[in-house]
């Protein structure tokens, strides 16, 4: 058995759910998390949007108003500074997903994974291995490869 431990981003968790549930994959756990990696906590202003919107609860201002927020329905107005300006925070937010699989499943858990989450740029994710020595279900108290199923 193996512990797989992605770190994806906030905005393919919902891919990443449907792409795991196609190969029949059940018991995920996902968790909020925040994190720095190669990135740095750099994000440009066209993904701050989506971080502000999505993790942090709070709109997207505009500078040049009385402090409302912008028309969603425009892109200009969802996101009023120039999109290749870049911001940078001690740490973005992501989601870690912790799935225990049978060895002979990790192989195409861990490409349905990327697969869901490449998108070829900085913060795309981490994906970690790791073995499980057993597992055991409380109600049944079964074990090994029997407590996944």
């Amino acid at each position: 058995m193996k512990q797989i431990i992605a770190i994806i981003r906030d905005e393919r968790v919902e891919d990443t759910k449907a792409a795991l549930e196609c190969i029949g994959v059940r018991g995920v756990t996902f968790l909020y998390v925040i994190d720095r990696g190669q990135q740095k906590g750099r994000v440009n202003a066209w993904e701050l949007g989506g971080y502000l919107n999505r993790n942090l609860r709070m709109p997207v201002m505009n500078p040049q108003t009385t402090g409302e927020s912008q028309d969603e329905g425009t892109e200009e107005g969802r996101f009023p500074l120039q999109p290749d300006t870049e911001f940078t925070f001690s740490f973005l937010p992501k989601r870690m997903l912790i799935i225990v699989a049978c060895d002979e499943e990790v192989s195409r858990i861990i490409q349905v994974i990327v697969d869901a989450n490449l998108t070829g740029c900085h913060g795309d994710g981490r994906i970690f291995i790791c073995p499980i020595i057993s597992a055991i279900r409380v109600r049944t108290g079964e074990q090994g490869n029997k407590a996944l199923s």
